[in-house]
């Protein structure tokens, strides 16, 4: 059953004293002691004083160290204490104070005036136990939250290709996927399909739960399009994705649901030495013989958009040992180094042509030291994703 009627504590060794303070607080649930001992028992039982009344001058413990005594507990070290004396010089003042005492009251005391110092400091505390019930609420709920959302990752990464599988499927290459939150909205999606191998990244609208849902829908239609229905050239797998999404989502011009990707898609023939590109926003680089080559992308999403065209299909030859990168903009879009500015594409480029000879799992170490050192303490931006192989 709550209690409505605040609990007040009176502690004097005077049972005078005692007597004039109940009758004259006696609209309030009332606890009272003679001395320390008996102060500290009923301040640690039931019910819980909600405030303690509190004289110095007592046989035993005398009311400072009574007070000491109950902020050390952790059952009562809350509850606020009220000296109530007749020792009123400045060093006694101060005392009780520092012993803990949220007001200091002299006898003979005003009985207006105590009442109202009475009920400030319940106000006060009622306060103070609202918030900390606010609070422990709040963080009971995030907790669910965090809970649900670890479980999601745990949905989202099983949905993901796996290591093995993918060093079974595709040349020397690395994956480097580092999510602002806790889930991503960036992914990656790879398949090998009628000896061709079919990679895609992807970079939803938003990051943490809502890129994340959005991710699952990519990854489940990408599965549909490529394996299901065998669409293997990348514009088409873009404009099929791009119509499903619109569809799923029931976007129109005039909708507000907008959400979508960006996205770029390869289509590699090892047998031919040539590789299929088409990207929606996010391009892609080749590079051959210390050269970097930019594959452009469509200026346009995979979700409704101001531009509705098919999207282009570019047909690159390569040669044994190009490296080609796939990529969403959260590295390049990093705010970091002496200037607090932008990496940019140009800076992006620039560590992928430093460091491209090095091995493909060199290389994930050392773009990911790098993100770090750039961005430094500041706070990531966007989810980061990388993608390389060497043909």
């Amino acid at each position: 059953m709550i209690r409505t009627v605040p609990t007040l504590l009176l502690v004097d060794d005077s049972p005078v004293n005692v007597e004039l303070l109940k009758d004259i607080l006696r609209r309030y649930h009332l606890l009272w002691a003679y001395n320390g001992q008996d102060a500290i028992r009923l301040a640690t039982g039931d019910p819980r004083p909600d405030l303690i009344l509190l004289d110095v001058v007592m046989p035993g413990m005398d009311g400072y160290e009574v007070c000491q005594a109950l902020k050390k507990m952790e059952e009562t070290h809350d509850i606020p204490v009220v000296f109530i004396t007749g020792q009123t010089d400045s060093d006694s003042i101060i005392k009780g104070f520092d012993a803990g005492g949220v007001d200091y009251i002299g006898k003979p005391f005003n009985i207006p005036e105590l009442r109202a110092r009475i009920k400030t400091q319940l106000t006060i505390k009622r306060s103070r136990d609202e918030n900390e019930l606010l609070i422990r609420q709040i963080e009971d709920i995030n907790t669910k939250l965090t809970d649900s959302i670890n479980y999601a990752l745990k949905i989202q990464t099983a949905s993901l290709p796996k290591s093995e599988y993918l060093k079974k499927i595709m040349p020397e290459h690395f994956i480097l996927l580092k999510p602002r939150d806790i889930v991503s909205g960036d992914f990656y999606w790879v398949s090998r399909c009628d000896n061709k191998l079919i990679v895609v990244a992807a970079d939803c609208t938003g990051h943490g739960v809502p890129g994340a849902i959005m991710s699952m829908f990519g990854v489940a239609y990408l599965h549909q399009i490529v394996e299901t229905n065998k669409i293997l050239t990348p514009s088409r797998i873009l404009d099929e994705l791009r119509k499903v999404i619109i569809d799923a989502l029931q976007q129109s011009q005039a909708s507000e649901v907008k959400d979508g990707m960006d996205m770029s898609v390869v289509c590699v023939d090892t047998q031919n030495g040539s590789f299929e590109y088409a990207g929606a926003f996010n391009p892609a680089y080749l590079i051959h013989q210390g050269q970097l080559q930019i594959i452009h992308a469509d200026t346009m999403p995979v979700s409704i958009g101001e531009v509705d065209k098919a999207f282009t299909n570019h047909v690159v030859n390569y040669q044994h040992g190009d490296c080609l990168y796939l990529f969403s903009d959260g590295f390049a879009s990093q705010f970091g180094g002496e200037n607090d500015k932008k990496l940019k594409q140009k800076g992006f480029r620039q560590m992928i042509l430093d460091n491209y000879a090095l091995p493909m799992s060199h290389q994930k170490e050392i773009y990911e030291q790098f993100f770090e050192r750039w961005k430094g303490d500041r706070e990531q931006i966007d989810d980061v994703l990388l993608i390389g192989m060497r043909l």
